[in-house]
């Protein structure tokens, strides 16, 4: 994909001298193919009348007149003109909309990060200043702790994480998994609107899951897809109502063993089948 900043300009000799002149339009071009003489038609299309035959893609030297000045430019910078958001605020859970430059953003990948793609997944947005402050000082304050850890997967330690998402005003639960912390995730569902609203709803994580050097990467996502399967079924068996729809199946053999002895085959409970 190919991007262009466009600004035009009034341009008067006498008056201006060494300046740009009187910028009258701003805007962004972009596509696949999009070639600079390309671009510079676009601009002439834009356009009706005199402006569209007289405008000029350089300042004039000696004369007044209509310019154009066509740069090159990135992804960045056109979302930043043009991408409108329908979110929440990452830190106090209000409702965000409008044009995504004016909202406080940061990325949850990393917060020394200083430019962001804006509609990454892992671009997150704030009502306030203050509360992108506030999130970042957590962040930066726990390096040492466990969310930075967590959030680095522990050097390749960790294959993923087991979370917890609770309506409260249904009483339902649902359970996931993610390979990083589930903030993102987490963020998916609020934006899906299908587990309820973000008022309502509670977010927390139920396991940390290690990687186990032995095994493939298959094999660690097998294990992985089994403690989820544990996890959606022990709630089942406690009676909660869960949203998950899939019926997952714990496949591995051991864990469908201890599954059966610690809590399928409690004396008060019947066993699942699994």
């Amino acid at each position: 994909m190919n991007y262009y900043w466009v600004r035009v300009f009034d341009y008067s000799n006498e008056r201006d001298q060494h300046d740009k002149g009187t910028m009258l339009d701003e805007f962004y071009l972009k596509g696949d193919d999009l070639s600079r003489d390309a671009a510079k038609q676009a601009v002439r299309d834009r356009y009706g009348g005199q402006a569209a035959t007289e405008i000029k893609f350089a300042k004039p030297r000696k004369s007044d007149g209509l310019y154009a000045v066509v740069m090159d430019s990135e992804k960045f910078f056109y979302d930043r003109f043009y991408l409108e958001i329908d979110t929440h605020c990452f830190w106090c859970h209000k409702p965000i909309k409008g044009k995504a430059a004016e909202f406080p953003h940061s990325y949850g990948g990393d917060v020394e990060k200083h430019i962001y793609d804006l509609d990454d997944p892992e671009t997150v947005y704030f009502c306030t200043y203050g509360d992108r402050r506030a999130y970042e000082r957590v962040v930066r304050n726990s390096v040492e702790g466990e969310y930075q850890e967590k959030q680095a997967g522990q050097g390749g330690e960790v294959c993923g994480y087991i979370y917890l998402i609770y309506n409260r005003a249904e009483n339902k639960y649902y359970i996931g998994q993610a390979k990083h912390m589930p903030f993102f995730r987490w963020q998916e569902h609020v934006k899906d609107g299908a587990k309820g609203e973000i008022s309502d709803m509670s977010f927390s994580v139920l396991t940390e899951v290690r990687r186990d050097r032995r095994l493939t990467d298959e094999g660690n996502q097998k294990y992985l897809n089994s403690i989820e399967a544990w996890w959606i079924k022990k709630y089942q068996h406690e009676g909660h109502d869960v949203f998950n729809i899939a019926k997952p199946h714990i496949t591995i053999d051991s864990l469908r063993q201890r599954f059966n002895d610690m809590i399928a085959k409690r004396p008060e409970q019947a066993a699942l089948a699994l």
